[in-house]
């Protein structure tokens, strides 16, 4: 259903990382006070999410068909944009109140990466085989 859009469009492939981005960004400036009755381990939960999140939306740079070669390369590729961003919003919450950087959130971080990145990938694979995209037709010489 995409497909189409972001072939016409190829911009909005970039739409929605950058509203997760933001999103991200929105709760990591919530201060220590606004997450006080969070439990540390909803706190990782949280952070896999959010990155998984993040990486399904990274991964829709691609089309379905680029997705049929080189996953891993891509996965790896999602993985270390969302560890970068990750580490961007450790630094972030340096300077919030009540808020300080954690090597195991980036370890939650890259984990939510990897499996939304994966996810994504194996989706892929299964529509490319139930659902083959059509070949594309040579365009005719006058």
């Amino acid at each position: 259903m995409f497909e189409s859009l972001f072939a016409k469009y190829p911009f909005f492939r970039t739409i929605p990382a950058i509203l997760c981005m933001a999103v991200i960004f929105k709760l990591s400036s919530m201060t220590g006070d606004d997450l006080q009755d969070l439990p540390q381990v909803w706190d990782k939960l949280a952070h896999f999410c959010e990155y998984a999140t993040l990486a399904g939306c990274f991964c829709l740079w691609w089309t379905r068909a680029e997705w049929s070669k080189k996953i891993w390369l891509r996965i790896l590729v999602i993985v270390i944009l969302t560890l970068a961003y990750g580490c961007t919003d450790e630094f972030h919450q340096r300077y919030v109140e009540g808020r300080f950087c954690d090597a195991m959130d980036l370890v939650a971080d890259s984990i939510g990466g990897l499996i939304g990145g994966s996810v994504y990938a194996l989706i892929c694979k299964l529509l490319n085989k139930f659902d083959p995209l059509p070949e594309p037709t040579p365009e005719k010489e006058e």
